[in-house]
């Protein structure tokens, strides 16, 4: 009874995608089957002649032959012809078997003419609509000509209760086709509407977030420049040139974030998230973050308060890309919007366990700054979304960082919520479940600290002359020979032309002429020479999108590296790939 006469997915089946003619279809034969059973039920009452009740009687059961047809077959337009020809060929039998002009058959007539126009599309209704004109054209006139081939109702009661029969059953197949067409346009048309109007606050949002960027790039930029003319002109003082590089190195690390927030969610828009699963230690990754903004939380004097008593399981599988993405955005927000001087940051962890394998853990982040009013906190998920620009907030982003954090905790199959207050502080709660281990890092990875750099040869490939420079001094202090190619070719060429063993490293652009960082790894790895194709490989790459990390994997590249580089980085990537390779 849940689903009585299959309503319910017939309703479904009227909301869902497929086109007009096929709705009207179906719609017109159930409407078919319903008024046909009613006049099948009065043709009776009536006592009309036995031989019109058969007709009708057969026409109702050919209604199902088009269902199959529509439904089983997948032959909508098909099963509308069929039905339209059924029409021109039963009612003008009904016509001459149930008293012609003198009877409620001109309604059914009429009512056919339509037919073509509402089921058919193109040159198919068009030829229909003449057929059909022409036979019930025909019909009328053969019967006024030979009025003997007509069979009579008898009795005016009858002739009555036909007309009006006709009328009332005609009306309500033509009026359900066109309350549904009404319908359907009124719900295309708000559907419509709303796509206009989510357009249009995505138009805005977008105009002020570029707003916004113009002037938080500049404002950076700005900084670099004028900071660097300075540096220029005072060489002489290395206090106030370490200070000026400081605040340069700042504003350009500003504006890298601001360019990772912007590749992020061109990313998440083009649903190109996928999830890379390894083994993370979560509480090291809050140390982590902690660390990167230290500098910020001194300058504020904010104290951080962290509670990680309830985590038995610190080591976790989940995507560490991710994970970063969102306590980096979140804490760094709490740090940005709290107190201007004072005031605390609270960071707890809770795991429940599950099993023996999975935990629950739930994760607080809470700041005791300006709050969120409660009209922003309805779209504070959004993209470009700002409660206050930068020049009204003192505090410059993107706008992006909370919709990246939420579309990263819901790849990882969790929630977040945010709950603030004004003048009081905001608070976000993250939920989500995690594999856990009972141990750590493998021996490998513990002895990271004893690998040393001095003395190992590493060929450079990046065809931009500034790159090339930047990376090799900085692969130089950490203690490698350095050597330089300009693109895969040169590169493969310097490896084919080696002593084995020559090379202990190298650092492959993935972009460059000639032969991209892809092929020429490709190459290097097709060598006969097994100890020169088997030399680590690492991909220099801006490109931050997990697609190319899994397609630099997948050519035989034992890591990579996001450029710009950062000795940190560098270090640790580094030695993850001497000491598994």
């Amino acid at each position: 009874m849940s689903d009585l006469f299959g309503l319910k997915r017939f309703k479904r089946f009227l909301l869902s995608d497929v086109e007009l003619e096929q709705k009207l279809l179906i719609l017109f034969l159930m409407s078919s089957v319903v008024f046909s059973f009613c006049s099948i039920i009065i043709s009776f009452v009536i006592h009309l002649d036995s031989t019109m009740l058969l007709i009708t009687v057969v026409t109702f059961l050919c209604v199902p032959v088009c269902f199959v047809i529509a439904q089983n077959m997948r032959k909508p337009k098909l099963a509308a012809i069929i039905t339209i020809l059924m029409a021109y060929v039963f009612f003008p039998v009904m016509f001459f078997w149930s008293g012609g002009i003198h009877s409620g058959m001109p309604t059914w007539f009429l009512m056919c003419i339509t037919l073509p126009w509402i089921l058919v599309r193109g040159k198919a209704s068009i030829v229909l609509e003449i057929i059909g004109v022409i036979i019930f054209t025909a019909t009328i006139i053969i019967s006024v000509i030979h009025p003997e081939f007509v069979h009579p109702i008898s009795g005016e009661y009858r002739v009555a209760v036909d007309i009006i029969q006709s009328l009332y059953l005609v009306g309500g197949i033509i009026s359900s086709i066109y309350k549904f067409q009404k319908v359907s346009y009124e719900s295309q048309n708000k559907k419509i509407q709303d796509l206009l109007e989510k357009e249009e606050r995505a138009t805005r949002a977008k105009g002020e977030f570029l707003n916004n960027m113009s002037h938080d790039i500049r404002t950076p930029m700005n900084a670099i420049l004028g900071f660097s003319a300075l540096a220029k002109k005072e060489l002489d003082n290395k206090e106030n040139v370490k200070e000026y590089l400081t605040k340069i190195r700042t504003s350009g690390e500003y504006l890298l974030a601001l360019i990772n927030d912007v590749l992020d969610m061109s990313q998440m828009d083009n649903d190109k998230m996928e999830l890379e699963l390894s083994k993370i230690n979560l509480l090291k990754i809050f140390s982590d973050i902690i660390s990167i903004l230290e500098y910020q939380i001194k300058s504020k004097n904010l104290e951080i308060r962290t509670d990680f008593s309830r985590v038995k399981h610190p080591w976790i599988e989940s995507d560490l890309i991710k994970v970063k993405k969102i306590l980096m955005n979140l804490i760094s927000n709490a740090v940005k919007y709290s107190k201007e001087t004072g005031g605390s940051i609270y960071i707890s962890v809770i795991e429940n366990e599950k099993d023996v394998n999975t935990s629950d853990f739930t994760i607080m982040i809470r700041d005791e700054g300006r709050g969120i009013s409660p009209e922003f906190m309805e779209k504070i998920f959004l993209p470009f979304e700002r409660e206050n620009n930068t020049t009204k907030s003192g505090v410059m982003g993107s706008g992006l960082g909370l919709t990246i954090a939420k579309k990263c905790v819901e790849c990882l199959g969790g929630t977040i919520e945010a709950e603030s207050k004004l003048n009081v502080g905001t608070g976000f709660t993250i939920k989500f479940n995690a594999i856990i281990f009972e141990n750590g890092e493998s021996e490998a990875l513990s002895n990271l600290e004893t690998i040393s750099f001095d003395g190992k040869r590493v060929l450079v490939v990046e065809d931009n002359e500034l790159n090339i420079e930047i990376a090799c001094r900085l692969l130089e202090e950490l203690g490698f020979k350095t050597e330089r190619a300009y693109n895969g070719q040169e590169a493969y060429d310097a490896v084919l032309n080696s002593d084995e063993e020559y090379y202990d490293l190298i650092y492959m652009d993935v972009m460059m002429p000639v032969l991209d960082g892809y092929e020429a790894t490709k190459k290097i790895r097709k060598i006969e020479n097994i100890q020169k194709s088997g030399v680590p490989i690492i991909a220099m790459t801006a490109n931050v999108f997990d697609e190319d990390i899994k397609k630099s994997i997948e050519c035989g590249m034992n890591g990579y590296i996001t450029k710009p580089l950062v000795a940190e980085d560098v270090i640790k990537e580094t030695k993850r790939v001497l000491i598994f390779n």
